[in-house]
């Protein structure tokens, strides 16, 4: 599917996170005396790479395309980035699986539902 232009880094960035979330779930594998020292080192690579590109698919829905806060799909995207920034924020490593299915998720909604509605309702071309 061709994306609108504008839209197009977010969804590149986006095959980066489904290679993040194969990681997540080698790491959920792992024995669990390696999860916690290997999370802590993959969670810096994953705080660099996801949180920047949360912070700018909120500021430029919000900001640039005036989504309005209370937009459905907009709040489920705000909850899905605030639940995941819980997981990037947490030393729990037996939730890295849930995390990794989370991840994934997410990627699906906003390519199948959020980006279509956004190309639609707002003429993105």
């Amino acid at each position: 599917m061709k994306r609108a232009l504008i839209l197009q880094p977010l969804s590149r960035d986006h095959h980066q996170a489904l290679v993040f979330s194969k990681r997540l779930q080698a790491l959920a594998a792992l024995p669990e005396q390696n999860r916690l020292q290997e999370w802590s080192e993959f969670r810096l690579i994953l705080s660099n790479a996801l949180l920047p590109h949360f912070d700018e698919e909120e500021r430029y829905f919000l900001y640039e395309l005036g989504v309005t806060a209370d937009n459905c799909l907009f709040k489920k995207m705000l909850e899905d980035h605030q639940a995941m920034r819980a997981c990037m924020n947490s030393d729990e490593v037996s939730q890295l699986q849930q995390f990794s299915d989370l991840l994934k998720a997410h990627i699906r909604f906003e390519e199948r539902e959020l980006f279509p509605w956004l190309e639609k309702e707002f003429s993105l071309e």
